[in-house]
């Protein structure tokens, strides 16, 4: 039932009679109720007129004021065919008889316009980024309201396209978007369907091209001559492939370490053995596929060390050793290049911890443990929820905590599970209480009682047990059952321990 016909409106021969386009009817318009099929279309439809009868002697149908086109069917009573004219406008049809009598359809045709459309999307985004796709439509340069869109996928290197997401309608200035989290390089085109004003149409293609987040973690000491770990993560996960890892040393230029595969988790490990001393930048660059773009980690860095330090040694190593001591919250007092009695104490602190020798030197062992090292955890948060301490006996330290947090890591010696003679002369042995506790009562200086003398005690109850400083903190539970830290750490500590802040003990 339906011609279409691109030609334009032209002269059409109805039995003996040919009728202009521009012939003007000598009777006034009457009215007929007409099915049209279809109701709407664009320029160079064929359009069906079907009434009961009657129709038979119309040579010619006016769309809107003055666009006109001949008959092109055969002749029917009960039908016309016509095509759409190129200058025709949406409303009620005029029929053109013979006679050159003319009848108004009650029913309107909508001549459908062409529409133009444009896509906008980042060229690239670093997983797992967002890319925000747009799409606009207009019609003779006004924008295009209320029209279904539908965004498609195509992936890279495939010849299909696949619809993606919820369709959605344009708003007052004729757009659509879409917020996407692409995990792979894709083409992007957003569909626009066929309304009744409006031809549909299809936007050209955007690509986004994803790149991988690339993670590395360097350790920021490490001995030279030693096994090195460095590791890190590939986002998203590839389904295979290597990375590769390059060093620059400080002043130097870039060179290639090596490549390794990455792991079904999207994890990877190098090995690195440093020969000299120095600081040195790492990163890691994956190559780019048939779904990922190109891929480098940020920076990172390393300072080589060469030797062993101990109390006493100076320099640019021991002043890394006390930074990386502080940032893990090890009180190593000032950070000053000087290997003195305070980062003796933070690194015998450390290597309780991490249950290693307790010798208060950073030989290799130490630094290696200090580029991974195994973090303490409060026990009893919650009665740190201000401020707290907490004692550790099997690891001989002390943690003072704030908002259920460590702030600080204090070498400490407590009860050295001895006998010996108390103050009202019983033989009593040498335990320090555990359980919760909290401060009773504090002094002030040396304070000393029959069992020795005390630097500051913080009482933490009634028997006499205190957290105090002292002039002899052993790697080892030494004390009558009070709770030691140097007096440097003592003085430290300060207003930090004030009456009724909780200690725990165990």
């Amino acid at each position: 039932m339906f011609r279409v016909a691109l030609r334009g409106a032209a002269l059409a021969m109805s039995g003996a009679l040919l009728v202009g386009l521009a012939a003007t009817p000598s009777n006034a318009d009457s009215t007929i109720s007409v099915t049209l099929s279809p109701a709407y279309g664009p320029v160079g439809t064929s359009v069906d007129i079907n009434a009961p009868s009657g129709l038979s002697n119309v040579t010619q149908v006016k769309f809107g004021s003055s666009a006109y086109a001949p008959r092109t069917g055969p002749a029917s009573d009960a039908d016309v065919q016509v095509t759409v004219p190129s200058d025709a406008t949406t409303g009620p049809l005029t029929l053109y008889y013979a006679d050159t009598t003319t009848t108004s359809t009650q029913q309107s045709f909508t001549v459908q316009l062409p529409t133009t459309s444009t896509i906008q999307s980042p060229s690239g985004v670093t997983f797992p980024g967002h890319a925000l796709v747009r799409a606009r439509l207009s019609a003779a340069g006004a924008a295009v309201p209320d029209q279904q869109a539908r965004l498609q996928r195509r992936w890279r290197g495939s010849s299909s396209w696949h619809p993606i997401r919820k369709a959605m309608t344009t708003d007052s200035n004729g757009e659509v978007h879409w917020l996407l989290t692409p995990r792979g390089t894709a083409d992007y085109r957003v569909m626009f369907a066929d309304s009744t004003g409006y031809l549909g149409t299809t936007t050209g293609t955007t690509r986004v091209h994803v790149l991988p987040f690339v993670t590395l973690k360097v350790p920021s000491v490490a001995p030279i001559l030693t096994v090195t770990v460095l590791s890190g993560r590939l986002r998203p996960v590839p389904t295979g492939g290597r990375v590769t890892l390059d060093r620059r040393p400080a002043g130097g230029t870039w060179q290639n370490i090596g490549t390794t595969k990455v792991g079904h988790l999207g994890r990877f490990h190098f090995r690195e053995t440093l020969d000299s001393t120095g600081r040195y930048a790492y990163r890691v660059r994956r190559a780019p596929d048939t779904r990922h773009g190109a891929g480098v980690s940020r920076l990172q860095h390393l300072r080589a060390v060469q030797r062993s330090v101990h109390s006493g040694m100076s320099g640019p190593d021991v002043r890394a050793l006390q930074q990386r001591l502080a940032k893990l919250h090890y009180d190593v007092g000032a950070v000053n290049g000087t290997f003195g009695f305070d980062t003796q104490h933070a690194v015998t602190a450390f290597e309780k911890v991490q249950r290693m020798p307790r010798d208060g030197v950073a030989g290799p062992k130490v630094w290696q443990a200090l580029a991974a090292p195994r973090v303490p955890h409060l026990r009893y948060p919650s009665s740190a929820s201000t401020a707290g301490i907490e004692v550790d006996i099997p690891h001989q330290v002390v943690y003072y905590a704030v908002h259920g947090r460590i702030q600080r890591i204090y070498d400490s010696s407590t009860g050295g599970g001895y006998y010996y003679t108390g103050s009202d002369g019983t033989t009593q042995q040498a335990i320090t209480p555990t359980g919760h506790f909290s401060i009773v009562y504090m002094r002030e200086g040396w304070v000393t009682s029959k069992l020795g003398t005390m630097w500051r005690p913080a009482y933490f109850n009634n028997a006499g047990d205190a957290i105090h400083g002292e002039t002899e903190v052993p790697p080892y539970p030494a004390s009558h059952g009070c709770v030691r830290v140097t007096v440097p750490a003592r003085d430290r500590l300060g207003s930090k321990l004030y009456d009724g802040l909780s200690v725990w003990i165990y």
